[in-house]
């Protein structure tokens, strides 16, 4: 029971949805007819003309019949046409697709009964569309029950998506279940990240969404850059209507509805591909080919392209991906990830991003006239593929640039250059090598292990440093004289070995000597180095029982 009157109340919801669009539409008409026309024309077909409006909206095409007269008017050949009209003004479907997403998401917060709201509204929605469709009369080129599912449709998806979302919010046990099965599933066959999936489609669900309004906000930046641009054209086209206050405010609301186009266009004219105004026509960065055009003033703002530097249109979109990759791989569920599974989240956000991109065209296109105007607007497919390839090129290399750790290379950074400068001082210090190949073979091996040295951090800090000079050394015995360490001298005769022979051709500081004075941080021995008073001051580990 309660899931009925939940259907119902939805279905209530639905028709008033589709009541404020018909006002929307028949409040302007209405003027017109009193103010402009004077109510001289038939009010048969003004309020047909209305529904017929209201339908277009909802991707419901319509036929026209030109007289010779008017065909004269709009610079066609004088006679009789007829064509077919179905470039929707897609600023009147954003309002049903508004309305019923807002609908959609209050139904998803109630649970499961909230299913039945989304089937309600879509029913009471076709239902309202019953009524409006006999009264378009002959406008309408489909037949009667496609014309009542498509706007149906358009409520319906919209409502279902959000009621989808919010389950999704809300952690609804059918929704949970359902998730729960799906990660079953994969685990049976085996697929890696089961536990893991949900999370990661949110995540690049996200990252779409985020791709998507910024390439939604490029494109209005440059639609308006585009307006100014073309002010003077609009202007003469708005002067040639010859249009009183009223057509001026309808004019206005003409261009408010088929805003929406204009941005679709713009993604299109951004991506490199562009867009067509009739057959044989094009509009991109790289050059515009334009025929002749209604006299609509918002036709006015098509820009002529930016000849060679028309590649800077693509590469605003790369820069956009970029800045949005960027910011998302801040986010712990990217930043902590693995650089597989942050790959594959990125790419998969570029894929749903081209698909909804290619929706948006397929939605923005159609016919607006007779013969050559019968096709217009953006190749669906070709624009999704190339905003995939730059705006999710700038997407992947801005999470690459994301996720690399710089504190980590300015702390490595340093020692390589420490040890790269090691190397030089020591060759400049070594001179010449005397003494033939086994002497090389020597102090190369030398090298090597003060190299080693260097690496683990040890950087000339030997444990004698902090032992005042001629202290005993316990290892060593009771001896003053003796000290730790290679470089320490010998008195004649003492300790000397009988069978060591002293190659004449050596000089008085020995090779030892000469490495320990390159890496000593001063260029001064252990030896020359001033007596330690006291011992560093610093922490250190505390001893055991302690």
């Amino acid at each position: 029971m309660r899931s009925i009157l939940t259907a119902v109340i939805a279905a209530i919801e639905a028709v008033a949805v589709a009541l404020a669009g018909l006002l929307v539409v028949a409040v302007p008409a209405a003027l017109l007819w009193v103010i402009t026309f004077r109510m001289e024309a038939e009010p048969a077909e003004v309020v047909a003309g209305t529904f017929a409006a209201w339908l277009l909206g909802h991707f419901v095409p319509l036929t026209f019949e030109l007289s010779p007269e008017a065909a004269v008017g709009l610079g066609l050949a004088p006679e009789a046409l007829a064509f077919t009209l179905s470039l929707a003004p897609l600023g009147l479907t954003l309002l049903t697709l508004l309305l019923g997403a807002r609908s959609g998401s209050r139904f998803g917060r109630r649970g499961g009964t909230g299913a039945a709201g989304v089937l309600g509204g879509a029913l009471g929605f076709a239902g309202a569309t019953a009524l409006v469709a006999p009264f378009a009369g002959d406008l309408t080129a489909w037949p009667f029950w496609s014309v009542v599912a498509v706007p149906a449709l358009v409520y319906g998806l919209a409502s279902g998506s959000a009621f989808l979302l919010a389950a999704a919010r809300e952690g609804h046990p059918w929704w949970t279940a359902s998730r729960r099965g799906l990660q079953r599933g994969m685990e049976r066959a085996r697929l890696p990240g089961a536990a893991a999936f949900p999370a990661r489609v949110a995540e690049a669900l996200r990252l779409a969404l985020a791709a998507l309004a910024a390439l939604v906000g490029v494109s209005a930046v440059a639609v308006a850059v585009a307006l100014v641009l073309g002010y003077a054209d609009i202007t003469a086209l708005t002067q040639q209507l010859q249009l009183d206050p009223l057509g001026s405010t309808l004019l206005f609301l003409l261009h408010a509805a088929m805003f929406p186009v204009a941005l679709i266009w713009g993604i299109a004219w951004l991506s490199g591909a562009g867009f067509a105004v009739g057959v044989g026509s094009s509009a991109s960065p790289f050059g515009a080919l334009l025929g002749p055009l209604p006299a609509l003033p918002l036709f006015g703002a098509i820009p002529q392209g930016w000849g060679g530097f028309g590649a800077l249109a693509p590469a605003i979109l790369v820069f956009a991906g970029l800045c949005v990759g960027v910011l998302f791989a801040r986010r712990p569920q990217l930043r902590r990830a693995t650089w597989p599974v942050a790959l594959a989240v990125t790419l998969a956000a570029g894929l749903l991003l081209s698909l909804a991109v290619a929706a948006l065209c397929a939605l923005a296109s159609g016919s607006i006239g007779p013969e050559r105007l019968a096709e217009t607007g953006a190749r669906p497919w070709i624009v999704g593929g190339l905003v995939a390839a730059e705006l999710g090129g700038g997407l992947l290399l801005g999470v690459c640039a994301g996720r690399v750790d710089y504190s980590r290379l300015r702390e490595t950074l340093p020692e390589a250059l420490a040890g790269i400068d090691a190397v030089r001082r020591l060759r400049r210090g070594s001179g010449e090598r005397p003494g033939g190949a086994d002497d090389e073979q020597r102090l190369d091996e030398q090298e090597t292990v003060e190299l080693t040295e260097v690496a683990a951090g040890v950087r000339g800090e030997h444990a004698d440093a902090a032992t005042p000079r001629g202290a005993a050394d316990p290892d060593r015995g009771a001896d003053p004289d003796r000290r730790a360490g290679p470089d320490r001298e010998t008195e004649p005769g003492a300790d000397s070995d009988p069978d060591r022979e002293t190659d004449p051709g050596t000089d008085p500081e020995s090779e030892s000597d000469a490495l320990a004075r390159a890496y000593s941080w001063d260029g001064r021995l252990d030896d020359e180095a001033e007596p330690v008073s006291r011992p560093r001051s610093g922490w250190r580990f505390p001893r055991r029982g302690r």
